[in-house]
């Protein structure tokens, strides 16, 4: 493996994966505390609209992840996707799916949905039901269910995928990340059966990434096979994709490879202009590693 290039021609446009607040309605036990809290205020509209204007000034096509935290609880959120409409190509959310389907299916705005699917409370069936739903009644069912597989609730992973399948639906398996530096999986928490199931079964998400320029696989099939190590090679982080924290702190991507970019939210953010060498071990996110990237040094 040699180069590695998004699927679609995003190398023209910029991905913003931009964390809304560290607030959620779930408190999953493998969601560190640095992103997830069930009491940190909400940041005002103003502020989040004021951020968009200035991911706008770039001057190239926006693609925007918000995620959280969990974003659908912010108050304001429906105003947050009308701001950003006219001012952004595409929108992505990633939800726990704890509203409704009906509300899931009434924001024109979301060009995707990204519905990840905890197991750890007795939710979770209801929730994947909803996902059934929107993708039934939806006109624009654009969806991919990230199935957090927590190794103590494998038998309800394993329903929720057979009940997927059935219906169609596109998934990708996500194993946990425990550790504090989220450098790698650890996958001896799990039964060795229970592995080699997780192991066996790709992803039914459409390819995202093109690999030695031929190559089609999804980015979670790359980390699931380990072929996700990128040391000592150029990245585009920063260049095709910027990462906003909670706090309005910016990054090259979710790796944070690199030094901070200042921060959106008073005015200190400067994108760079230049790829960078990567220093991470293991590149783990599924939004990072569809990034152009190649080995030359």
């Amino acid at each position: 493996m040699f180069k590695i290039e998004s699927r679609w021609d995003h190398k023209y446009s910029i991905h913003v994966e931009w964390n809304l607040g560290k607030r959620c309605n779930l408190d999953c036990t493998y969601c560190p505390a640095e992103i997830h809290d069930n009491h940190s205020p909400h940041t005002d509209i103003s502020i989040l609209e004021h951020a968009v204007d200035q991911l706008a000034a770039l001057n190239k096509p926006l693609r925007v992840s918000l995620t959280g935290g969990e974003p659908c609880v912010h108050p304001k959120i429906e105003s947050l996707l009308a701001y950003m409409s006219p001012r952004v190509e595409w929108i992505n959310i990633t939800t726990n799916i704890t509203r409704t389907a009906d509300w899931y299916i009434n924001r024109p705005f979301v060009n995707h949905w990204v519905f990840s699917l905890h197991f750890e409370d007795e939710g979770w069936n209801e929730r994947a039901r909803k996902v059934v739903d929107f993708y039934e009644k939806s006109n624009n069912p654009l969806i991919q269910v990230n199935v957090m597989a927590h190794q103590d609730y494998m038998d309800r992973v394993k329903s929720a995928v057979k009940f997927f399948k059935y219906e169609n639906i596109p998934y990708v398996l996500r194993r946990i990340r425990w550790t504090d530096q989220h450098d790698w999986f650890d996958d001896m928490k799990y039964d060795q059966k229970d592995l080699d199931w997780l192991l066996e079964n790709t992803a039914t998400a459409k390819p995202n990434v093109v690999v030695d320029d031929e190559k089609l696989y999804h980015a979670n099939d790359i980390i699931k096979e380990h072929q996700n190590q990128f040391k000592g090679w150029r990245c585009a982080a920063g260049v095709e994709s910027l990462m906003i924290n909670w706090d309005g702190e910016v990054h090259r991507a979710t790796c944070r490879v690199g030094s901070s970019l200042g921060n959106i939210y008073n005015g200190t953010f400067e994108q760079p202009k230049e790829w960078i060498k990567c220093t991470r071990e293991w590149c783990t996110c599924a939004a990072d590693i569809p990034l152009s990237k190649n080995a030359t040094l």
